[in-house]
C-alpha cells in the first residue's frame, strides 16, 4: 500500500501538491488578516472576542479551505481517471484494483489530515504572535486552553479527512468532477459555515459521524471494483 501511495505522489509530482498547500496556508492567512484588522473598527459585533475565538476560526477557515482542495485532488486522482477511462490502463497492471483505489483514498485520507494540524499550527501561532504585538485581544494566552484547542483540532481534523470522501460519491455517480467540487462547497456551507459565532462542527460528533459515514460508504462504493467494468 505504502509503495502504490508513494507511486501515486510521483506521478502526480508531490511538488504541486506542495505548491497547492503552501498556497492555501497563504490564503487562509490573508483571510484571517482581513477579519483581524477589521474586527477593531466593528466593537459591536467583533468576529471573535479572545484568543480561543480566534484559533476557532482559524480552525473553521483550514478545515473549510482542505475539504473544497481534497475535492480537487479526488477529481484528478480518481473521478476524471473513471471519466476518461484511463483508470482501465491502471487496472491492467498486475495489482489488486482495490489496493489501487485505496492507496488513492488513503493519500488524500492522510494529505488532509496532516495539512488541517500544520495549518492550525502556522496560522494559528502567526496570529498569536501578531496579537502579541497589535494586543486587540487582551486575554491571557493560557496551557489549558491551548492543549484544549490542540485535541479539538486533532479530532476535526479527522472529521475533516473523512468528510472530504462524502464528494467523491457524489461525483462518482455521474464521473463529474464539477459535482465533487460543487458537493464539498456545499458540505462546507452546512457544516463549516459560521452563524453568530456558532457552526454545526463545533458540536465534535457531527465532523466525526460524517467523518465515518464518509469513510463507510466511500468503503462500500469501492468494494466490488474488482467486478465493475470500467471498459
Amino acid at each position: 500500500m505504502l509503495q502504490l501511495i508513494k507511486l501515486e505522489l510521483k506521478k502526480g509530482r508531490l511538488t504541486s501538491y506542495l505548491w497547492g498547500a503552501l498556497i492555501a496556508y497563504l490564503c487562509i492567512a490573508g483571510a484571517m488578516s482581513v477579519i483581524y484588522f477589521a474586527d477593531p473598527a466593528n466593537l459591536e459585533d467583533p468576529s471573535f472576542r479572545s484568543q480561543a475565538e480566534m484559533l476557532s476560526m482559524i480552525d473553521l477557515l483550514v478545515r473549510a479551505t482542505f475539504i473544497v482542495y481534497a475535492s480537487v485532488l479526488l477529481s484528478k486522482l480518481i473521478i476524471s481517471e473513471f471519466k476518461d477511462k484511463t483508470i482501465a490502463l491502471l487496472f491492467a497492471y498486475p495489482v489488486n484494483r482495490k489496493k489501487l483505489i485505496f492507496a488513492k483514498l488513503a493519500m488524500v485520507f492522510v494529505w488532509t489530515f496532516v495539512n488541517v494540524i500544520v495549518a492550525n499550527l502556522l496560522v494559528g501561532g502567526l496570529f498569536i504572535g501578531i496579537n502579541s504585538i497589535w494586543g486587540y485581544l487582551s486575554d491571557p494566552l493560557q496551557t489549558e486552553m491551548l492543549l484544549q484547542h490542540g485535541l479539538t483540532v486533532f479530532m476535526q481534523a479527522f472529521g475533516a479527512a473523512g468528510m472530504c470522501l462524502l464528494p467523491l460519491v457524489a461525483g462518482l455517480r455521474n464521473k463529474s468532477v464539477p459535482t465533487t467540487i460543487v458537493s464539498s462547497i456545499v458540505i462546507v456551507m452546512i457544516v463549516c459555515s459560521n452563524n453568530l459565532g456558532f457552526s454545526l462542527s463545533s458540536i465534535l460528533a457531527i465532523p466525526l459521524s460524517l467523518s465515518v459515514l464518509g469513510i463507510l460508504i466511500t468503503y462500500l462504493s469501492f468494494r466490488k471494483i474488482d467486478q465493475m467494468d470500467v471498459a
